[in-house]
């Protein structure tokens, strides 16, 4: 959902150890957007943040701060900064969690994913749009916009890939939406697995995607230095993305 009155300026104040940091930002802005205006760099470089109303309640970087003044009524925040310990030892990359992306269309964007990619729609308001199919997200900014760490322009890939359980039927969907693809459908097979590859256009963009089936024998985590690493991932579609509301002011935690 946007959030009303969305350009419009507000006061927004972060409170720490008893000291009042400020700075005018749009209702329709980030927390971590507003952390940057407002905070000196010796706070926010090489530190943990938390954020909290001066009640409690706690509120997220990427919460917009026309919801935070809409549900908790303020725009001040008391936050929590400790160093960060750079502990070494041992650690594991465990897969990929989701791609962000600036696109020049992104309700454009939203419907291709929802409709011809299936996937779910778990937060979509002035800030991003987030899509996801499970464990993996996709996450679309406005290019042109102040999008965090972006240039704002649109974005590109060689290509994205995801795996699916029935090619041959994801196949079948994709032909009912083949006016919105460019592609010759032509289906490929390595050693692992069965690849079908299309373009989707967004503006000046074109994205290319790949749906794979993956063979029998070659499915699943059997290596023992990835052993539980599902215990690790998101499940993205399992609840709305960050704190949302719907029109009547209560919170969504509706799961997928």
């Amino acid at each position: 959902m946007a959030v009303l009155d969305s350009e419009r300026l507000v006061k927004t104040t972060f409170w720490i150890e008893g000291t009042a940091h400020s700075a005018q930002l749009r209702r329709g802005q980030i927390v971590h957007e507003a952390i940057h205006a407002a905070l000196p760099a010796e706070i926010t470089v090489g530190h943990r943040l938390t954020f909290r109303t001066s009640k409690g309640i706690e509120v997220f970087a990427d919460n917009v701060l026309g919801d935070v003044e809409d549900h908790f009524g303020t725009t001040e925040l008391v936050v929590c900064a400790t160093a960060i310990p750079a502990n070494e030892g041992s650690w594991r990359n465990i897969g990929f969690d989701h791609l962000a992306i600036t696109v020049e269309d992104r309700a454009g964007a939203r419907d291709f994913l929802r409709e011809v990619l299936q996937m779910h729609i778990m937060r979509d308001d002035e800030h991003l749009t987030v899509m996801a199919t499970g464990p993996t997200a996709l996450f679309l900014f406005d290019a042109g916009q102040d999008a965090p760490l972006s240039n704002g322009l649109p974005s590109s890939w060689h290509h994205i890939g995801f795996v699916v359980d029935d090619l041959e039927a994801a196949y079948a969907h994709l032909l009912s939406y083949k006016e919105r693809l460019v592609s010759d459908f032509t289906m490929l097979e390595r050693d692992e697995r069965w690849s079908l590859y299309f373009f989707y256009r967004n503006g000046a963009v074109t994205f290319m995607f790949q749906f794979s089936e993956v063979k029998s024998a070659d499915r699943g985590f059997t290596a023992t230095s990835r052993e539980g690493f599902q215990n690790y991932l998101y499940d993205y579609a399992s609840r709305p993305y960050g704190l949302q509301w719907d029109e009547a002011g209560n919170l969504l935690s509706t799961s997928l």
